[in-house]
């Protein structure tokens, strides 16, 4: 009985972000600072608080882009950004906290850090920061949706938005 508000809270808030993701799928382009999602990666995470000895777990990095004119470079270029994301763990390992899960909270702190190995990874400044959850999250589901930036952008769309875009500009782009 007393699960059922937390029900219905998490059931309303699931149809606002799937209602609010529809819409910016169809209506919006994207803007300034938008939050580019990378597909999962595994990346070295502490076996144990404060521990030296590393284990692979996934995680999900999510990248700021300042500029919206930059989000298509940035998404064409996003192996580079995952590799980069891999070199920072793979010299800094995600720390745990007590229950043994990746602490978020250490990892807002260190997003400018692995913001700046992402940029060097494109040779400009294209990213300012860079969050990172832990597991392989799709957009606007779980912890996704109660995010600060629950409103995410997978590649696939906007690289779809950006050809259309260059169809566009090239004069309509029907093919006789």
């Amino acid at each position: 009985m007393r699960y059922i508000p937390r029900l219905l809270c998490a059931s309303f808030v699931t149809v606002v972000v799937a209602v609010g993701l529809v819409g910016t799928a169809t209506a919006q382009r994207l803007g300034d600072n938008s939050h580019i999602q990378l597909k999962h990666i595994f990346a070295a995470v502490q076996s144990k608080p404060g521990s030296f000895i590393t284990r692979l777990r996934p995680l999900t990095p999510i990248l700021t882009v300042p500029k919206a004119g930059d989000v298509a470079l940035v998404c064409q270029r996003a192996p580079r950004a995952a590799e980069a994301i891999l070199a920072y763990f793979s010299k800094n390992p995600a720390p745990l906290n007590r229950r043994r899960q990746v602490d978020t909270e250490a990892l807002k702190k260190q997003s400018a850090k692995i913001a700046a190995y992402v940029n060097r990874a494109y040779g400009k400044n294209l990213v300012s920061e860079v969050f990172v959850v832990e597991g392989g999250k799709s957009l606007g589901r779980g912890v996704m949706s109660r995010l600060p930036f629950a409103q995410t952008q997978g590649c696939g769309r906007v690289l779809e938005e950006y050809d259309q875009r260059i169809q566009e500009l090239l004069g309509g782009g029907k093919k006789e």
